[in-house]
């Protein structure tokens, strides 16, 4: 009887969705390596060993122990013989290999077979084929990942060898036999809890950590309706098993079609340059992680969506969390903006006379200009930016630029003036007044002036230093209005100042 499917939850869905883009991708030849993280108790090590009853078949040459591909055999007992015919080909499980604490290195690499050796008619000195060789076109599985970095080094080094390169290789020596290499295609699966000793594992093998292709957390379940479906699960089987990996092997053939846009691909090249990611491993997990996501989704093209979803993920044990939120700050603006990228802040303007997009004024203030309202992004629940007033479309940030009518609705302060007036009340709860230059050309903040275009009153707000704050700089407005709270910055237009 097929083992019991574990219950998929909010806490949990990122590891569901993780095990399956890793089947999928190690079906079509890529392996894709994934750490669960989280507090005991999760069901982490639940989910990925329960993917042993689910696998899916691969063909193998009949009775390799080390997983030959017909087409392509790799091992010392078939590479020489070329492809193999039909009637060598069989069936079986993908192999799902698990590496205990316990574990020495001829287990896992090969050692010398003793039954052959001692046998009293025809001795024969040969290699046992360890579990990692064995494991090639399938899934390596360790559990608490962080312990075994620390324990048993060794294991370790074998690991940084198999998961070093995308296939992975071994190297097999013992006294008195030939040493030989074998490529390993096998996707390794691990778990560990980073609040137990010895710690997270970026903090006792940092290179270790970062063959990891993605991290994922694993949280408990928030809802009591869920503890309650899991303590009243019947031992039959569920129907959501073959839902959830049944079509594995169909995807696995699909995943060469999924297409990578120019723009996606020019982003993650700017991405591992300017935000000075580490290592290439995160752009490479990125877009494969990508087109998975793609794929699962039922997408031929991969967009900034899939991106937003794997980027967490991938990042998450590479980068500062500050970097991380910067990061994603950046790419819920250009989903926004519908999936295009910002243009270069010296565009041209068009070719046909056209107003192009406005650049933002050389000051050290921030204001709002009646007849010419600043870029902005739109409201966070669009799907796609809307037509300006004018019939317009948005520009390629996504964002419009209304004209300076509608009175009625300019009466009351804009949103962008709510938010900026929130800003203003959290940076005086935090340092106090804060004081103004005698230099200033304009009225400082909290003073309204006069605009002598519209004779509309104009806030003016003073960006200075104060009481230790950094100051907000640059001073384009883009960059600058990246400094205030994500949620405070895509508020919807209809948002109310609750009095802060």
């Amino acid at each position: 009887m097929a083992k019991l499917l574990p219950l998929r939850h909010k806490g949990n869905d990122s590891l569901f969705l993780a095990v399956e883009m890793s089947l999928i991708s190690t079906l079509a030849g890529i392996p894709l390596h994934v750490h669960a993280e989280g507090l005991r108790g999760t069901g982490k090590t639940t989910v990925m060993r329960w993917a042993r009853h689910a696998v899916p078949r691969i063909p193998r040459i009949k009775d390799c122990p080390y997983h030959c591909e017909p087409r392509n055999p790799h091992c010392p007992l078939h590479r020489d013989s070329g492809a193999a015919p039909g009637g060598m080909v069989e069936e079986v499980p993908m192999p799902f290999v698990e590496i205990g604490h316990g574990a020495k290195l001829g287990t896992i690499l090969g050692s010398i077979d003793l039954e052959k050796l001692t046998d009293t008619k025809r001795p024969q000195a040969s290699i046992m084929p360890g579990a990692i060789p064995m494991a090639n076109r399938g899934i390596i599985f360790i559990d608490e990942v962080n312990r075994l970095a620390e324990t048993a080094p060794e294991i370790t080094d074998v690991l940084l060898s198999v998961m070093g390169t995308k296939p992975g290789c071994v190297k097999v020596e013992e006294v008195g036999l030939q040493p030989f290499e074998i490529e390993v295609t096998s996707s390794v699966w691990a778990t560990s809890n980073p609040d137990e000793d010895p710690g997270p594992l970026e903090d006792i093998r940092r290179q270790l950590a970062d063959r990891f292709d993605l991290v994922v957390p694993v949280q408990r379940p928030g809802d009591p309706s869920i503890v309650e479906r899991i303590l009243a699960r019947k031992i039959e089987g569920d129907s959501s098993d073959e839902a959830f990996l049944g079509d594995a092997a169909l995807k696995a053939t699909k995943l060469k079609d999924v297409v990578v846009p120019r723009s996606i691909v020019k982003y993650l090249a700017h991405l591992y340059i300017h935000r000075n990611v580490e290592s290439l491993r995160a752009v490479e997990a990125l877009e494969l992680s990508s087109r998975l996501a793609a794929l699962v989704a039922g997408k031929a093209e991969v967009t900034f969506d899939e991106l937003a979803l794997v980027i967490p993920l991938v990042l998450r044990h590479r980068v500062e969390p500050l970097t991380l939120s910067e990061i994603l700050k950046d790419l819920e603006m250009r989903r926004v903006a519908g999936s295009r990228p910002t243009p270069e802040p010296d565009e041209p303007s068009d070719a046909k006379g056209g107003s192009s997009t406005p650049r933002p004024e050389p000051d050290d203030r921030l204001r709002e200009n009646p007849d010419r309202s600043p870029r902005v992004p739109p409201s966070a629940g669009q799907n796609g930016a809307p037509e300006n007033p004018r019939g317009e479309k948005p520009t390629a940030a996504g964002c419009s630029f209304p004209e300076a009518g509608e009175r009625e609705k300019s009466a009351r302060p804009g949103w962008l003036q709510q938010a900026l007036a929130r800003y203003r009340a959290s940076l005086r709860e935090k340092f106090g007044p804060v004081p103004h230059s005698k230099n200033a050309s304009a009225p400082s903040s909290g003073m309204r002036g006069t605009n002598p275009a519209g004779g509309r009153r104009t806030e003016y707000v003073s960006v200075s230093a104060s009481a230790g704050a950094a100051p907000i700089s640059p001073v384009e407005p883009a960059k600058r209005l990246s400094s205030l709270p994500w949620e405070h910055l895509v508020t919807p237009p209809e948002w109310q100042d609750d009095g802060r």
